[in-house]
């Protein structure tokens, strides 16, 4: 089980009003279980997440009509 956690920064106050910039995280608990092995390296590795990125949803997949 992994856990995520997005950091969520607002600066539409900031933008418009001078107001502060609104930092919020909301965590996520997935069973992604290829993912977690790939990060369990071992006493002398080291393994991070380094970015995510949303991807477009493909159109027209076999079975989804």
């Amino acid at each position: 089980m992994l856990r995520i956690i997005v950091r969520i920064d607002d600066a539409g106050m900031a933008a418009n009003v001078g107001g502060s910039v609104l930092t919020s995280f909301k965590t996520f608990d997935v069973d992604l279980p290829e993912i977690e092995k790939m990060l369990e390296v071992g006493k002398y590795g080291h393994a991070q997440v380094v970015g995510v990125e949303i991807l477009p949803n493909p159109r027209n997949t076999p079975g989804d009509e």
